[in-house]
């Protein structure tokens, strides 16, 4: 029993499911690790996210576009070193910047600080981006331990009992 919970774009009319769907579980999950990816301001002085391949500009593009499944452009290669700077056209990168959002319970009818729509209607209208999202973020994250998970099962930072505390369980579905 309790409450379960999506994050949700208001604006853009999309939400992201994290695994464990109960609001303390959400706080403690690594799976919303996402949202300082969906909220960053894509300033192109500041972090614009690009990768380097040690290939010729055609084949770095190749290559990116292959890893991404999104449109690459090449913004530098050296010559003298061999190298290529690529960027991919990345879709959710900052999308969720300056939007309102919230994390929205299957209760929400009964909020006292909520007055948009039910989580049954988003679920119903709004685009649930989430296998995009964690794909895109996964690509960006690239360290195997960063990444979310799979959601065949849970893997949370640590499990508290009565009796001891355990570090990063691995607790099959």
């Amino acid at each position: 029993m309790g409450q379960y919970f999506i994050i949700v774009n208001l604006d853009k009319k999309e939400y992201f499911k994290p695994n464990l769907l109960k609001l303390w579980e959400i706080c403690a999950n690594n799976d919303c690790r996402v949202l300082p990816y969906l909220l960053a301001t894509n300033n192109p002085d500041g972090t614009i996210i690009m990768r380097s391949y040690d290939l010729p500009p055609e084949e770095a593009k190749k290559k990116c576009e292959e890893e991404t499944e999104y449109e690459c452009v090449v913004e530098y290669h050296s010559k003298q070193w061999g190298y290529t700077i690529v960027r991919p056209k990345l879709k959710y990168f900052g999308r969720w910047c300056g939007d309102r959002v919230a994390v929205v319970g299957d209760y929400s009818d009964g909020a006292t600080n909520y007055e948009g729509p039910s989580y049954e209607y988003i679920r119903d209208n709004f685009k649930d981006i989430t296998e995009e999202v964690i794909k895109e973020f996964n690509w960006f994250i690239r360290a195997d331990e960063l990444k979310i998970k799979d959601s065949k099962f849970m893997n949370p930072d640590i499990v508290v009992t009565a009796n001891k505390a355990y570090e990063r369980p691995f607790i099959p579905k």
